[in-house]
């Protein structure tokens, strides 16, 4: 079907998805006259487009770009972009008449409709539209940090085979934890870390940790907070929130505490379910056998369960549920305005 829907918040798939589709289709002789972009454009433009034919051999392209035909997102003006033209009194018309001519596409004109957002299936142009055209949905995966992800894991793979490549499993979590499952850096990693390990063919995590450091991402900020280490804890986040607002960061330091919290009382409660000979005030299991049963609580992967319980290990109990309150109360102050968000951030380092 010459009439296409791609539509998703995962920009970077969606975004390769659409140039894949631009080399496949159109000869590149004839690319200068053959491939029209437009950005977000109104229906009135694209009903003009969609009755267009090549030139000369081969297909013709329209790329109807950051399309909000399918999304309540709001633009610039404050104004919703698919409320703005349902609420226009020729909307109606407009969709018939755009029904009649995606229903008369010409077989050798693709129209691609790229919407870099998830489709609202309650808009009418949604509905109206999906009646000619294939769909295609490019999802965010829901990520947490240190939590396994088997769909987002088997994607990693897939992306060192394109380098003639395989990858360690510990490699995939570094990457996905370190990134926080941003897919288009993985890419980048993952080329750059196949071609560092020419003529071998295998990615290991050193090779990772080596071309990928931990300096520049959130691990780094927890480490040096967690070592008490004030001075490079908020260096560590000046350097985040020049890439990115402070909530992202507050967010994964609240997942990351709350997982910390668990880990600590399961650990305390191994200990303390242990069989106590007279005498003897406390025992305690090797750290081994602890992360082993730790991980099978947590069903997380023992590598990544030792990683934390070392991070932890002079944190104690309490320290980290005060902490986790502390983090609690700044990030409401954020939502009711007391406190800029920055700010708010490099309180809770501080203190």
């Amino acid at each position: 079907m010459p009439v296409l829907i791609i539509a998703g918040d995962e920009e970077f798939e969606l975004s390769r998805r659409v140039q894949e589709l631009r080399h496949s289709l159109v000869d590149p002789n004839w690319a200068s006259i053959n491939f029209l972009r437009l950005d977000n454009p109104p229906l009135q433009e694209i009903i003009d487009v969609s009755g267009t034919l090549p030139f000369g051999p081969g297909n013709k392209v329209v790329l109807i770009d950051r399309c909000e035909l399918f999304t309540k997102k709001r633009s610039k003006g404050g104004d919703d972009g698919a409320k703005a033209d349902t609420d226009s009194k020729g909307k109606d018309k407009l969709l018939d008449e755009l029904e009649k001519c995606l229903a008369n596409v010409a077989p050798n004109t693709h129209l691609i409709f790229a919407c870099p957002f998830n489709l609202d299936q309650s808009l009418k142009t949604t509905k109206a539209l999906q009646k000619h055209a294939v769909l295609e949905k490019f999802e965010k995966q829901k990520f947490y940090v240190g939590s396994p992800n088997p769909v987002l894991s088997t994607w990693c793979r897939k992306e060192a085979k394109k380098f003639g490549a395989t990858i360690e499993d510990q490699a995939i979590t570094y990457l996905l934890d370190g990134t926080e499952a941003n897919l288009r850096q993985i890419a980048s990693e993952i080329e750059k870390a196949a071609v560092h390990v020419l003529p071998s063919t295998h990615i290991t995590y050193n090779v990772v940790v080596q071309l990928s450091p931990y300096h520049s991402h959130v691990f780094a900020l927890a480490d040096y907070w967690l070592s008490g280490k004030g001075k490079e804890a908020l260096a560590s986040a000046e350097e985040l929130m020049t890439r990115q607002s402070a909530m992202p960061i507050i967010a994964t330091l609240q997942t990351m505490i709350s997982k910390w919290i668990l880990m600590k009382a399961l650990c305390e409660k191994f200990n303390h379910d242990l069989p106590t000979p007279p005498g003897v005030n406390r025992r305690e299991l090797p750290t081994q056998d602890l992360v082993r049963r730790v991980a099978g609580e947590l069903k997380a992967k023992e590598f990544m369960i030792e990683k934390d319980l070392k991070r932890i290990s002079k944190f104690p109990l309490e320290r980290l549920i005060e902490k986790r309150i502390d983090l609690t109360r700044l990030e409401y102050s954020i939502k009711t305005g007391m406190i800029p968000e920055n700010h708010a951030l490099q309180v809770f380092l501080a203190g």
